[in-house]
């Protein structure tokens, strides 16, 4: 490979949670921001200052939905993750103090965790006193050591939305708010799970299937009027790239079918492989919005859907926990022991794996780059990943990136400075696609929360009658017309049927769609009938659900006006 066209690596972090404020304190709600928080935003975060004290530029691209940066933002959560994470210190103790019972090589990792959550206390507390993790983000971005990804307002599935004027709502509520702490509104966006739909009709959620493939994926009815693709929507936005995955482009560049839960092997370049087509960045259609994919020869060599590195027998089992509310104190050791059956993790071994792994990527970096001299890789990843779910992702992700920017042969890059370097030039038409299972809408689609699309396209409906019929209401009725607008946003979070579908805590999602359901119709009645309770409701609602902050946009688009877009710049070509 030339030393003029090193091989280019995109790393693409995805960083999203659902509104967990004052929903739930544990095990999901507050719980599960904190885990997330103290386990993966804060080391990430740390590995990247040490790199850009180092002078390393450019090294990855960071999604920040506005979902997230609302809760990172909030002083009382912040300061209760001070003490959870105080609180973990505190269960290391006892711990210490478990040898009796758990055994005393377990009893040992006391000292480990002591240290590894005193280190993420001091984290934040240096973040918070630096402005917190907003602040530190945008300066990483204004450095040039980060790219920042927007998002819609409550990341929905957009390519199951029917109303154009909901999408350039959540578009414009999400992307003002964005820029609101960043400084200026994002050129990218992660689009949510990597959904995608062409100009045409909208796949119908509530209706029965047509068919159901071996994977589970439903054939909807198509019966609305026909739209614009979702690029147009991006374009009108401000948008210039977003987020697919591999499947999305290989099909269009004419790919056939494959099991995309397996790892894709590396083709020869010379073949003329259509998987050839994720080695850059597309035009979509006919307009100026570029689509990146995530090439999974490469991302799926770290987690897939059937195996990758946090699965080695060496690394901490997330799941072993054992029944006195230790540390999970256990590595993987074989996938068909119990978790009470398996070994005892070591930490100094669990770092030697590290090591080993970071080579492995190395190699496979160079396998398909090598041939393929300034062609890209993108590897995409929740950010929850490392350190969360991954317990040594952190440390992989920080030694991968110093070897690939020592490597004469490879770089790192943002999406942002990729697209400022080399312009796409191919155009294609996409399809409709996800990063779900089996890449289409198996993961939100399924009998079990056909239901709960039924009654979102009602509370749809019910939120146009009141915001509609209120729409000359004056002040007195905006803090309920708000309201109503913010509580149908949340409703749309494709985080709900997602747990339903995929088995992650589906009784709290159901549970969340209901409350969110239930706020939209009594919000509704108490618009449309002047119901004396109005003010009471809205603010018992308003202190629990505060997010999106400004929903203009979305009641706006209720009301049948056009949502603002006074930053909004199209893009599209005419």
């Amino acid at each position: 490979m030339s030393a003029a066209a090193p091989g280019e690596v995109a790393f693409v972090l995805h960083t999203h949670l659902p509104y967990l404020k004052h929903h739930g304190v544990w095990p999901v709600g507050e719980e599960w921001l904190f885990q997330a928080w103290a386990g993966s935003w804060l080391p990430v975060t740390r590995l990247l200052l040490r790199l850009a004290d180092d002078g390393h530029r450019d090294v990855l691209t960071l999604g920040v939905t506005p979902m997230v940066a609302a809760q990172v933002a909030d002083d009382r959560l912040a300061d209760e993750l001070g003490t959870w994470v105080g609180g973990q210190m505190w269960r290391a103790e006892e711990q210490r103090w478990q040898g009796w019972h758990a055994g005393e090589e377990v009893a040992a990792l006391a000292t480990f965790y002591w240290r590894s959550y005193a280190e993420v206390l001091a984290t934040h507390e240096e973040v918070q006193a630096a402005g917190g993790l907003l602040a530190v983000w945008r300066d990483l971005a204004r450095r040039g050591v980060i790219e920042l990804l927007g998002g819609p307002a409550t990341h929905p599935y957009l390519p199951l939305q029917t109303d154009p004027a909901l999408i350039d709502a959540q578009l414009a509520c999400g992307l003002d708010a964005h820029a609101a702490w960043a400084g200026e509104r994002p050129r990218g966006m992660w689009a949510p799970e990597c959904g995608y739909r062409p100009a045409g009709p909208v796949a119908d959620a509530t209706a029965e299937p047509l068919r159901v493939d071996r994977h589970g994926t439903p054939s909807l009815p198509r019966t609305g009027p026909s739209l614009p693709g979702l690029e147009e929507a991006y374009a009108r936005a401000g948008v210039g790239h977003f987020l697919v995955d591999a499947a999305t482009l290989v099909q269009a560049a004419g790919g056939a079918e494959r099991d995309w839960t397996q790892r894709p092997a590396v083709p020869d370049p010379a073949a003329g492989d259509p998987y050839e087509v994720v080695h850059d960045g597309v035009l979509v259609g006919d307009s100026d919005v570029v689509a990146f994919a995530r090439d999974l020869s490469v991302a799926y060599r770290v987690w897939s859907p059937t195996t990758g590195y946090p699965g080695d027998p060496w690394y901490r089992d997330y799941f072993a926990r054992g029944d006195w509310g230790l540390h999970p104190s256990w590595r993987v050791t074989d996938h068909e022991l119990g978790p009470m059956d398996k070994a005892v993790y070591e930490p100094a071994r669990a770092a030697a794996r590290v090591d080993e792994h970071v080579d492995d990527l190395l190699g496979v970096l160079h396998e398909v780059l090598g041939p393929r001299p300034g062609d890209l890789v993108v590897a995409a990843y929740d950010t929850e990943l490392f350190g969360h779910w991954w317990f040594e992702g952190v440390a992989w992700l920080e030694a991968l990136l110093r070897r690939v920017a020592a490597d004469p042969q490879l770089r790192t890059t943002t999406l942002a400075s990729r697209v400022d370097r080399r312009p796409p030039t191919r155009r294609l038409d996409l399809p409709e696609s996800s990063w779900g299972y089996a890449k289409g809408h198996a993961s939100w689609v399924t009998p079990e929360t056909r239901p709960m699309w039924v009654d979102l396209r009602r509370a749809e409906d019910r939120a146009r009658e009141a915001l509609s019929a209120t729409a000359a209401g004056g002040p007195r009725l905006a803090p309920a017309r708000e309201q109503l607008a913010r509580e149908l946003a949340l409703l749309t979070a494709s985080d709900w049927p997602f747990m339903v579908t995929r088995g992650n805590s589906s009784g709290y999602a159901f549970e969340r769609f209901a409350g969110h359901l239930d706020a939209v119709e009594r919000l509704a009645g108490a618009l449309l009938t002047d119901d004396p309770v109005r003010d009471a409701l809205v603010a018992e609602l308003g202190v629990r659900d505060d997010a999106p902050a400004d929903p203009g946009a979305f009641v706006a688009a209720l009301s049948g006006a056009t949502p603002g877009r006074s930053h909004a710049q199209s893009s599209m070509r005419t």
